[in-house]
């Protein structure tokens, strides 16, 4: 019973610590807009019994989507130069 309670103790100082930070976040700063990619492409490993091959469109829009909002991202936090 003491180390669910420590455990719990634990729980609750980690949250306070973390909780400003989440309560203050950027509003897309914790959203992967690539996150429906990523659960189609599991659902089709699911449909196909983990069939890389079957799935592969799928990946790929993953990959893409994915490398097109890094780049986005990486543009928007560069600094413009005057």
């Amino acid at each position: 019973m003491a180390s669910e309670s420590t455990q719990g103790d634990a729980h609750d100082k980690a949250w306070a610590k973390a909780e400003k930070r989440f309560t203050h976040k950027h509003a897309s700063e914790y959203y992967d807009p690539c996150q429906d990619f990523a659960d189609r492409s599991l659902q089709c490993m699911k449909r196909n019994a983990s069939d890389r091959e079957m799935c592969h469109d799928y990946f790929q829009a993953y990959r893409d989507c994915k490398k097109n909002w890094l780049t986005q991202k990486k543009v928007s936090l560069t600094p413009l130069s005057k």
